[in-house]
């Protein structure tokens, strides 16, 4: 897929997610991209690997998934980076995160080539150090596309004012129960409930267009136009959660590219969101119709 022909760019950390049985390829960005590509949407990802041996193999498993590399840069001197995963006795991840990492120094050569995408996609983690915030921060100023934040806010990476100045700039944001707490005690909303939260988020964001909260077992709930659409949780046998929230998002845009309304976008986000949890990793082999399947039949196969 050429570059100019890429419907979705992903900005942030690509890395290997080193698990007590081994390593696996993950970061959130680069998740989301391959889960759009699984689903049939074309994506890429901006980024940069060590010049070593882990940096190749990501490419190469970048490639191998569909997904556009053109704009990975390669750091001669600092490693790919790595995040230590453990999980807890609730079954939710735990991570330690190498600092200086290359995808923490991401410059802004990408502004070269010809980029045409729909959405640009990013988290927070990436604003951790001051080249890729930059780098980030004149991507968004010089993009056309929606973008799409998903807060995935990791400790001890977590600044109000970064995270502040990234909802201004943000068409869609997707955060987790925990987040949505820490964002209306930043910003002082004191509501009745969830549909008058998100109408003061969006009066205090005025470029949100889709505000979305996923809530674990409790399924997620999305904030559009003025109404809101909630779905409960698909029950599966738990394998692991990591790389489900990334499932989510990219299915999610994937949805709304396809055109579909909230509630659907919604549901088949939800659907893609467990489907990878009942398998193992962030990133297992599936099409739609595996989705699709468990959204019929409540079972994973």
């Amino acid at each position: 897929m050429d570059l100019k022909d890429t419907s979705v760019l992903c900005f942030g950390e690509v890395l290997f997610d080193l698990f007590p049985d081994g390593a696996k390829p993950g970061g959130a960005p680069m998740n989301v991209a391959v889960h759009l590509q699984n689903l049939g949407v074309s994506s890429g990802v901006i980024s940069k690997v060590g010049n070593d041996e882990p940096g190749k193999e990501l490419i190469e498993f970048l490639n191998n998934k569909g997904v556009n590399t053109e704009l990975i840069q390669m750091d001669t001197s600092r490693d790919t980076g790595t995040v230590c995963v453990s999980v807890d006795k609730n079954d939710e991840p735990i991570y330690t995160i190498v600092e200086k990492a290359a995808w923490d120094f991401i410059d802004d050569s990408f502004l070269k080539s010809e980029l045409n995408p729909k959405y640009i996609v990013h988290g927070s983690l990436v604003c951790r150090s001051v080249d890729s915030n930059n780098s980030l921060q004149k991507l968004l100023k010089n993009t056309k596309a929606k973008v799409v934040f998903d807060l995935n806010v990791r400790s001890p990476y977590c600044n109000k004012s970064v995270i502040g100045k990234l909802m201004k700039t943000a068409n869609i944001v997707k955060m987790n129960r925990e987040e949505f707490k820490m964002l209306k005690e930043w910003f002082h909303i004191k509501t009745p409930d969830e549909q008058d939260d998100m109408k003061t988020l969006k009066a205090l964001y005025p470029n949100l267009e889709i505000i979305i909260v996923t809530k674990g077992g409790q399924g997620a709930i999305a904030w559009k136009d003025g109404k809101t659409e909630s779905v409960p949780v698909m029950k599966v046998d738990v394998v692991d959660t990591v790389g489900s929230g990334d499932a989510f998002l990219g299915a999610f845009i994937s949805g709304i590219d396809l055109g579909r309304s909230l509630k659907e976008a919604l549901q088949f986000a939800s659907a893609t969101g467990s489907f990878v949890a009942g398998k193992a990793g962030a990133n297992p082999e599936y099409k739609e119709e595996d989705v699709l399947n468990l959204a019929l039949t409540g079972s994973v196969t």
